[in-house]
């Protein structure tokens, strides 16, 4: 196994620098320019330099005078001394400002998947145990609902019916009113009131798919041939299910799990957009629509990263819940 993991981790190194490089190349060449505005607002200031001197000193300044290559392999020799420079947007060290925000992403990302786990394995597996009842009808309904709602129409009825309407929330932010004045379990606390909405939000969102998932493949376990000879041998229902049935779905949704580890630290923009969160997702979103090539590098090769880990993660998954599987 421990060959396995590092054969798997050497060829991930070679699979990042492709894609960093792709990645590059693509912030390169996209047609908004953080140099471009601060070029143009300095060129209209009285008696400044024209626009194309402007942009020759910054180009300068942040190595953008060179081939889009020889500027990867700066940035490659930057980030192997720890260095990814700083945010044009921002004006911070990248690593500062992602610092700064990715704990409010992944705090609320972490509680929908714990969630969204609890809620949707369950219910995918008692539609599958009632298939055809009206329970299964139920979960099959509430799962197409969570898929075909988009979060933008979902998240602003949760804001008129809970904030307008009820007032129980706030419409927007992260802190109240008065948050400076509480104590430290009371900012908490006001914190997580603001997170519910988002956490509802995202939960209903996705648990849908999750849900229908887990009832297809249970529906295809419960109908193997083990399964009856399990039954035919006098197991309880309880035993044949969490036992038996239950670690082979497993097998599948190991797959989901593993893919969903970058889900966890990228944000929901959508979501944090409508509902004032400060996150990954919301601050990259506005790295990117305004050229800020060394954050937006950062944050691309970290989900990047996440990425090939979570594959890694699934793959030594499968021999945890699957003796049948092997590393030779």
């Amino acid at each position: 196994m421990w060959k396995f993991i590092l054969k798997r981790l050497l060829l991930s190194v070679v699979i990042l620098l492709f894609v960093a490089l792709i990645i590059y190349t693509i912030m390169r060449c996209i047609p908004t320019s953080y140099i471009e505005k601060i070029a143009r607002e300095r060129s209209m200031q009285p008696g400044s330099k024209s626009f194309d001197e402007w942009m020759a000193q910054l180009k300068a300044i942040y190595s953008m005078d060179t081939t889009i290559f020889v500027g990867f392999l700066k940035w490659v020799g930057s980030v192997l001394r720890g260095d990814f420079g700083d945010s044009w947007y921002y004006v911070i060290p990248v690593t500062e400002k992602f610092g700064d925000v990715i704990w409010y992403s992944v705090a609320l990302n972490v509680v929908t998947f714990v969630l969204q786990i609890f809620i949707a394995i369950p219910l995918g597996i008692l539609a599958a145990r009632k298939q055809y009842s009206l329970t299964d009808y139920t979960v099959t309904v509430v799962a197409l609902v969570g898929i075909s709602l988009p979060v933008f129409f979902f998240a602003t009825l949760l804001k008129l019916v809970f904030s307008i309407n009820l007032g129980w929330f706030d419409l927007y932010g992260m802190v109240g009113r008065y948050h400076d004045q509480l104590s430290p379990l009371g900012k908490f606390l006001d914190i997580a009131k603001h997170f519910v909405l988002p956490t509802v939000t995202i939960t209903i969102v996705s648990v849908g798919s999750l849900m229908r998932y887990t009832r297809t493949n249970m529906l295809e376990v419960l109908n193997s041939d083990y399964i009856r000879t399990a039954r035919a041998k006098g197991l309880s229902e309880r035993r044949v299910i969490n036992y038996h049935a239950f670690r082979n779905t497993l097998i599948p949704i190991v797959t989901i799990i593993g893919s969903s580890l970058p889900g966890l630290f990228s944000g929901s923009m959508i979501t944090e957009t409508l509902f004032g969160i400060q996150g990954i997702g919301l601050i990259s979103y506005d790295a990117m629509i305004n050229g800020d090539i060394p954050f937006s590098m950062f944050y691309m090769v970290f989900m990047a990263v996440l990425t090939l880990l979570g594959n890694l993660i699934a793959d030594i998954l499968y021999a945890v819940v699957d003796p049948r599987v092997r590393v030779s």
